[in-house]
């Protein structure tokens, strides 16, 4: 129960609660979507996404990571120090905010004024136009998201980015179903009213992120201003406001007090410039870091369907098996991401605020922690994935390809959840362009399958090229982090693989006396019922073998680290 306790795990809990449920609920959609809009319309939609990630890396992404690492790097030495953090804080929030929202709308204008050219000669496909003009809308609500995320991460606050996350989706989910119901037009019409769904989705986050954030003031403000609080004494002393008087006897203390968290006047302008220069400057490393890798990503994307084509697909089946590998397989395998994307955001501030302090025993049992339960996801997993992926895909999608798919990178699964918290903990360490030199091999990999592969051999040489990009990508990060990462050997890798082996072996033959029903609806529940049965055991063998308990020495172990 003392895990209970910590931050980061109360933060990565709420946030991997509120993953699921949003995974759940955009898993439903699309289901919905391909019944509603065809594989093929799903693959045009798909394509607009490479642009929006581009967007969303100049204006948000580098912006709301470095709002969160510069808040969480801030240290608070006593108690007369919680109004001056709060004013850095706010300092930096809205030097991001600022810069988030110019960029946000010279995108918006940009997108909106060449979302022909951007189709045609950037996508490869004319008919996404509509597409991007109504998706530019959403960039600035997101750039306020954004931001007041990255300001509660960096206090380790996750509720209320999971809180959005959900009314995120829920509002899309939501607002496309009503227009699809109500106003039944055609599928190309019902495509339309997905990407507003997007549009409607951000508009309704940043409404709750702009509440909840202003509530946040009121709240410290509230809280710091009453005299019966400990911080009276020294926070609003005469030594610490020596212009004002005692706030017994001034009435307007909390007016004040408001007015100097919301617009910190009494920094200097060298300490103003100190803070906007650090955090913009950490903000472009960051941006120009994450721009070339998103754009790696979208050139990934747009080059899969021309690679098919090559190969002999016609322009039509190319788009509809991007959208099949997109839109339902690669969800599928990203959906347990849910736990490791979590833990990812809530371990960047932490192992930010570890290094300020110099606490390399703190860094060690971040790095060691995540990158064993890493493991464990992706063993389980994968597990699950080679056994039922052809289910997940027949019995959800009625896509026979789509369970292909998902049983070929169900090997992704180690590899791809330990990099996220390894990749995340290198960045907040300060080395991002480590990070990023690593993801450039990882992506010229993935590309060159593409360009050289692809064409000759089809979709299983990309499949084979995602595999291999994202184990060589995980080696190097831990070259990285040998040094912190303290970890049983045996426990970590070998017994998590003998069960994987063993579950492979046995649970065929298991499942073979379990009754077998034609009813999809019963074929479904005794799939999630098999799911549930490999669960309890998978999490009976860790316990029984002592792998998710500190123990007695095992006789395989290289290194130990007690958790």
């Amino acid at each position: 129960m003392r895990y209970l306790k910590n931050q980061v795990i109360q933060g990565t809990l709420i946030l991997t609660i509120a993953g699921f449920i949003t995974r759940l609920i955009g898993f439903v959609y699309r289901v919905y979507l391909s019944d509603t809009i065809g594989s093929r319309l799903l693959g045009v939609y798909q394509l607009i996404f490479p642009v929006y990630g581009i967007c969303f890396t100049i204006y948000a992404s580098g912006i709301q990571t470095a709002i969160s690492q510069k808040i969480a790097s801030i240290t608070e030495d006593s108690d007369a120090s919680v109004i001056k953090r709060h004013k850095k804080e706010l300092s930096y929030f809205k030097t991001g905010l600022f810069a988030s929202l110019f960029l946000a709308f010279v995108l918006s204008f940009f997108v909106f004024g060449f979302a022909d050219r951007i189709a045609s000669h950037l996508l490869l496909e004319k008919s996404c136009t509509v597409y991007l003009k109504i998706l530019c809308t959403l960039f600035p609500f997101c750039g306020i998201s954004a931001c007041i995320n990255g300001f509660f991460y960096g206090k380790k606050e996750a509720k209320y980015p999971a809180v959005s996350q959900i009314v995120e989706q829920l509002s899309r989910v939501f607002i496309v179903i009503l227009l699809c119901t109500f106003l039944p037009y055609s599928a190309l019409i019902n495509s339309y009213f997905a990407v507003c769904g997007l549009v409607f989705g951000e508009i309704m986050a940043s409404v709750y992120n702009m509440i909840r954030f202003g509530l946040a003031q009121k709240e410290f403000i509230k809280c710091h201003s009453d005299k019966n609080t400990p911080f009276h004494t020294t926070v609003f002393s005469k030594s610490s406001f020596p212009d004002t008087t005692p706030l017994e006897t001034e009435p307007k203390t909390k007016q004040k007090l408001s007015r100097s968290l919301s617009f910190p006047a009494k920094a200097t302008l060298k300490q103003k410039h100190t803070i906007k220069n650090s955090l913009l400057f950490l903000a472009i490393t960051l941006t120009g870091t994450k721009l070339i890798l998103s754009i790696l990503h979208s050139a990934e994307s747009v080059f899969i369907p021309a690679a098919l084509r090559k190969y002999g697909y016609s322009a039509a089946n190319a788009l509809s098996t991007y959208g099949i590998l997109s839109g339902v397989a690669l969800p599928f395998i990203l959906f347990p991401s849910a736990i490791t994307n979590s833990f990812a955001v809530m371990l960047l501030p932490s192992i930010a605020q570890a290094a300020a302090q110099k606490k390399r025993e703190t860094i060690q049992k971040y790095v060691s922690l995540s990158g064993k339960y890493s493991l464990y996801l992706g063993y389980f997993f994968t597990c699950i994935f080679l056994l039922f992926g052809q289910d997940f895909g027949t019995l959800l999608f009625q896509s026979k390809e789509a369970g292909l798919y998902i049983r070929w990178l169900s090997f992704i699964c180690p590899a791809l959840y330990l990099s996220t918290t390894f990749t995340s903990i290198i960045n907040g360490l300060g080395s991002t362009q480590i990070t990023f030199f690593i993801t450039i091999i990882s992506l010229g990999i993935n590309i060159a399958s593409l360009v050289f592969f692809v064409p000759v051999y089809g979709m299983k040489a990309y499949l084979a090229g995602s595999i291999l990009s994202d184990y060589i990508m995980v080696l190097f990060e831990y070259i990285y982090l040998h040094s912190y990462i303290r970890i049983d050997f045996c426990k970590t890798f070998l017994l998590p693989l003998l069960f994987l082996i063993l579950s492979l072996l046995v649970f065929p033959f298991i499942s073979s006396f379990l009754p077998i029903n034609v009813s999809r609806l019963h074929r479904i529940a005794m799939l999630f019922f098999k799911l549930l049965l490999l669960g309890i055991g998978y999490l009976g063998f860790l316990i029984g073998s002592g792998c998710l308990v500190s123990g007695k020495k095992s006789s395989c172990k290289r290194e130990k680290f007690d958790t």
